[in-house]
């Protein structure tokens, strides 16, 4: 399907590895403009700018920017702009994981951490991205990646990234709600167990997992890029503020046949 993505501008946060590159992909694949924002590994970022260039035959910078600090999202915009002339879609997939701790042991510096690279930075991008909307009377997408932890207790001692990823999960409808009547659209989506390069499918733990899927298929990380993709095209001109289940139907409770809860 076409989906009218061609030469839109695309920042993906974190979006060098993991979901994030399977993100930036699938706005490849609609021969969208992509950014690709790195915090730490510059030769990962650029490698894997340079192979969407090669590959999808597309453009496609990185930049590095800690999205948590003010001043590198407000000059990772900068570069977007300078590189492509404008920004019409953020995705907000960066995050950080804290300790995984029982509420007993709680640090309030856990939580400040996981609530700036989690929550502000959120904020950020959307200010950014709502500024230059608006300046320009251009339709905008902001799409935010949740976790299923929000809605289904699957990860125990980890209070400090729920409950982070449990204020981007209202702020998406609040948001939504506020500048939707400039054209701007804000929604979400809720991956289940995404396949990353660690795990090990003759594992146990692997097995395990699967059995929690009531599909019983491992998601991959492009999947989540083509949910990303649609929500932010004229496809989807009649969503704004959901927050779309991508969890393989995990989030409709555990298959009679799951090996076990998960701790």
């Amino acid at each position: 399907m076409d989906l009218g993505l061609k030469d839109k501008v695309v920042i993906v946060t974190g979006g060098a590895k993991g979901v994030g590159a399977g993100i930036c992909e699938a706005f490849a694949e609609e021969k969208a403009k992509i950014v690709v924002d790195f915090r730490s590994d510059a030769a990962q970022g650029e490698a894997f700018a340079r192979s969407l260039r090669s590959f999808y035959q597309v453009e496609a910078v990185a930049v590095q920017a800690d999205v948590s600090k003010e001043a590198d999202v407000v000059a990772l915009f900068s570069k977007a702009v300078e590189a492509f002339g404008t920004v019409d879609i953020v995705i907000n997939n960066a995050a950080t994981w804290t300790r995984h701790l029982p509420i007993e042991d709680y640090s309030p510096l856990d939580y400040q951490r996981a609530s700036a690279a989690n929550v502000e930075s959120v904020m950020l991008t959307s200010r950014e991205l709502v500024r230059l909307a608006k300046s320009t009377g251009k339709k905008a997408h902001i799409l935010n990646v949740l976790t299923k932890s929000v809605f289904w207790s699957s990860s125990i001692n980890n209070s400090t990234y729920v409950a982070t990823k449990g204020a981007v999960t209202a702020l998406t409808r609040n948001l939504a709600h506020e500048v939707g009547k400039d054209g701007i659209f804000v929604n979400a989506i809720v991956p289940g167990y995404v396949w990353n390069s660690t795990m090990d499918p003759d594992s146990e733990r692997y097995k395990r997992t699967l059995s929690y899927i009531p599909n019983r298929t491992m998601a991959t990380p492009r999947e989540m890029g083509w949910a990303c993709a649609f929500l932010c095209s004229e496809r989807a001109s009649q969503i704004n503020g959901a927050v779309l289940d991508c969890s393989g139907g995990t989030m409709n409770g555990h298959g009679p046949d799951a090996i076990c809860p998960e701790t």
